[in-house]
This record gives C-alpha cells, sequence and structure tokens, in this order.
C-alpha cells in the first residue's frame, strides 16, 4: 500500500484553484481562502514529473500569503480552519471541497 495520500489530478486541482480564487475575489470569506490555502499546500507534494518544481516553489509562496490573507479577515484567527477539516487528517491531504 502507498504511503501517500492519493493526490487529485493535477489539471483539475489548478482548475479548481482558479475557480476558487475567482470566487474568493467576490465574497472575501475566511473560509474560502483556507481552502485555497490546503488546495495550494496539495499542489506542492506532487511527484515532479507531475507539477514541475517551479510551479510547486509558486505555490508554497502563495500558500504563505494566503496564509497572512486569512490570517488579516479572520474575526477568530487562531481557529481560522478547526471547522473546515476534520482534525486528523493533514491540511496537505485535503480533499477539495
Amino acid at each position: 500500500m502507498d504511503p501517500r495520500p492519493r493526490l487529485p489530478d493535477p489539471t483539475a486541482l489548478v482548475a479548481a484553484l482558479m475557480s476558487m480564487m475567482t470566487r474568493f475575489s467576490c465574497l472575501g470569506c475566511p473560509r474560502l481562502a483556507g481552502r485555497i490555502r490546503r488546495s495550494l499546500a496539495l499542489l506542492q507534494h506532487y511527484p515532479d514529473d507531475e507539477m514541475s518544481p517551479p510551479l510547486k516553489q509558486l505555490a508554497a509562496r502563495l500558500e504563505r500569503e494566503w496564509a497572512q490573507l486569512q490570517f488579516a479577515i479572520s474575526d477568530h484567527p487562531d481557529h481560522a480552519d478547526r471547522n473546515d477539516h476534520p482534525a486528523a487528517l493533514p491540511a496537505a491531504s485535503q480533499s477539495l471541497h
């Protein structure tokens, strides 16, 4: 059994990210920002033959920027992600919701 989490199709993940980012620009929702952060984290776990290293580096930088944004817009930054996903699963293995 492969110990790595099963990753979604990279093209589908990038398409979902673009959709969420567009929706965020209209709504400004902290929970949506958290989902965007987790999707950006997930991009960093693909093997290099499925996701280029420069794109993974960009995802890491954007994940940090989205973390700052989420913190800035959240009413309770220390609890921003708590109810958005099960605590037992690491953020990078979350599916796109």
